[in-house]
């Protein structure tokens, strides 16, 4: 009876070695989400905030794509992410030159480069720069990101009509053929772009 009664309990939810194995894993918890905030806290102490000329501009941009119906990524800019003026030391270890932002993911932080309000012509092209840090923040690669903000440029309202000629539009064009070709492989377009609605008369 004794030894029938101890093997019953020792398969019984709540013995001790359960509530071990739970302990184990709650602590193991715990100590990750410690962790990731810990190094957070170091990305964000390591890095300045913006200015309030800078915020005003974030925040007209991301007004932007709310309107122009892109929910998501407007909420995520608005809701989840924190915005940076300079590197963090991770981002230091590795900048790219001409690089208008940087998105640190899973933190949640988006680091804007002078080049994001110095260069881009109206708060549509910054805009344009945020949709594609929001593809990142969605975990999109570059390819996906270029690939996405191109597709997707004319309900943006930034196009070839409105910004074609503007630095930001011939960089971000250029950059797009290098990361997302396959979009360029239309001969019967204006310049074998795809998602041009204007087609080569010939």
């Amino acid at each position: 009876m004794q030894t029938s009664q101890s093997r019953s309990l020792a398969h019984c939810p709540g013995t001790d070695s359960d509530r071990t194995v739970f302990e184990i894993f709650r602590s193991s918890a715990l100590t990750a989400m410690l962790a990731l905030l810990t190094f957070h806290l170091t990305m964000i102490s390591s890095s300045a905030p913006l200015y309030f000329e800078e915020e005003q501009s974030v925040d007209r941009a991301i007004e932007l794509l709310q309107t122009k119906g892109f929910g998501t990524e407007a909420f995520l800019l608005r809701h989840t992410v924190t915005f940076r003026r300079t590197d963090n030391w991770l981002n230091r270890l590795s900048r790219k030159d001409n690089a208008f932002a940087a998105t640190n993911l899973p933190f949640q932080i988006v680091t804007l480069y002078p080049d994001f309000f110095a260069r881009p012509a109206d708060d549509t092209e910054r805009a344009m720069i945020l949709l594609h840090e929001a593809q990142h923040l969605m975990a999109k690669d570059e390819a996906s990101a270029y690939g996405y903000v191109w597709r997707n440029r004319a309900r943006l309202g930034w196009t070839q009509l409105t910004h074609g000629t503007t630095e930001t539009y011939v960089t971000i064009e250029q950059l797009t053929r290098e990361n997302a070709p396959e979009l360029f492989n239309c001969p019967s377009k204006v310049w074998s772009d795809c998602t041009e609605t204007f087609t080569v008369q010939r």
